[in-house]
C-alpha cells in the first residue's frame, strides 16, 4: 500500500481558468523532493474551468478534481477538499498564486521544527516582486475604532497599533490571509475546519481564532515567497461588503454581545466616511456601491443585537 503524502494542496477554483492553470503549472514545475497531492474543488465555474481541470487531472496521478454543482463559498469548498485530502499537512492555496521557487519542502521543514505551530504562512509578493502584507490581529473595539477612523494609517500610530488589517508582515500575527495557509490536518479538524456560515472573506481570520484557542501559534515566515495577484476570484465590491458582514458575524460568535451596538456604530460612521471620501470625492463607483450597501445593512441593524 502506498504511503500517504506528506502534503495535500487544496485549491478552490471559481471562474479563473487561465489563472488556476498557471498556478498549477508553477506548482508542478517548482515542487520537487516532496510527496504531495493536489485537490482542486471547482465551485461550479461558468468559464470551462472544470473541463480544463478534468483534462489536467488525466495527466497527473497525484491530482484530484472535485466538482461542486453550486458555488458553495470559499470556506465550505475548502472543507470539501480537506475531506478528500489524506496528507499530514493541508495547504490551502489561492488559485491566483504562483510559485517562483521550490519552497514547499522548506515550508514543511519549518512547520515540523515547531510542533506548536497551528497555522503557517510564507511571504506573499505582488507581481512586481514588492512585499504584500499578510497577517493581522484579531478584532477588538480599539482596533476597530482605529481602522474605521483611519488612525492606524497615520504614522506613528500605524507602527504602534496591532491592526486588524495587515500593514506590514510580522512573524507571529493573530491571523494570516487565506492565499497560503499550511495547517496540520489534525489541528484543522480539531478546530472544526472553516465555518461554513461564512461564504467568503474573514473565514481565515475566524479559523485562526479557533486554532489559537487550541493553544497553537500562527507563524508568518519571511524567508520564502510566492506571488499573489489578489482579488482575481472575488473582486473589490465583494471584499468590502462581505468583510463587514463577516466581522459582524465574528463578533456575534466570539466576542461580548454588549459590544455589538458600538461595533455597528463604528462601522456605520467608518462606512459613511468611506462613502464620501472614496465614493463621492474620488468618484469610485465600486466604493460608492459597496459602502451604500453596507450603510443600508447597518441602518437595518443599528441599535439591535441581531
Amino acid at each position: 500500500m502506498k504511503n500517504k503524502p506528506v502534503l495535500s494542496v487544496i485549491i478552490v477554483s471559481f471562474n479563473t481558468k487561465e489563472i488556476i492553470k498557471r498556478c498549477l503549472d508553477s506548482l508542478y514545475q517548482f515542487t520537487s523532493g516532496l510527496d504531495y497531492e493536489v485537490v482542486v474543488v471547482d465551485n461550479s465555474s461558468r468559464d470551462s474551468s472544470a473541463e480544463m481541470l478534468s483534462i489536467f487531472e488525466q495527466g497527473h496521478k497525484n491530482f484530484k478534481l472535485i466538482r461542486s454543482t453550486t458555488n458553495i463559498g470559499f470556506g465550505p469548498a475548502n472543507n470539501l477538499g480537506a475531506k478528500e485530502a489524506v496528507g499530514e499537512y493541508l495547504l490551502f492555496l489561492n488559485s491566483d498564486t504562483f510559485f517562483i521557487e521550490n519552497n514547499l519542502p522548506h515550508c514543511i521543514a519549518e512547520i515540523e521544527k515547531n510542533k506548536n505551530i497551528g497555522v503557517y504562512s510564507c511571504n506573499l509578493t505582488n507581481k512586481d516582486g514588492s512585499h504584500q502584507p499578510s497577517g493581522g490581529y484579531f478584532p477588538n473595539l480599539g482596533r476597530l475604532f482605529a481602522w474605521q477612523f483611519f488612525i492606524d494609517d497615520i504614522p506613528p500610530f500605524s507602527n504602534l497599533i496591532n491592526s486588524i488589517h495587515p500593514h506590514t508582515s510580522r512573524k507571529q500575527p493573530d491571523w494570516v490571509t487565506g492565499a497560503f495557509m499550511m495547517i496540520p490536518s489534525k489541528i484543522f479538524w480539531a478546530a472544526g475546519g472553516f465555518d461554513e456560515k461564512i461564504f467568503m472573506y474573514t473565514e481565515e481570520l475566524e479559523l485562526c481564532y479557533r486554532i489559537k484557542k487550541l493553544g497553537r501559534t500562527v507563524i508568518h515566515d519571511s524567508q520564502t515567497s510566492i506571488i499573489h495577484l489578489g482579488g482575481a476570484s472575488g473582486g473589490n465590491y465583494l471584499a468590502i461588503t462581505a468583510e463587514v458582514a463577516g466581522l459582524l458575524y465574528f463578533w456575534r460568535k466570539h466576542l461580548p454581545r454588549w459590544q455589538l451596538p458600538l461595533v455597528k456604530l463604528f462601522f456605520f460612521v467608518g462606512s459613511l466616511l468611506r462613502y464620501v471620501i472614496f465614493g463621492i470625492i474620488k468618484a469610485n463607483a465600486t466604493a460608492r456601491q459597496a459602502y451604500s450597501q453596507i450603510l443600508r445593512l447597518l441602518v437595518r441593524q443599528i441599535g439591535g443585537l441581531a
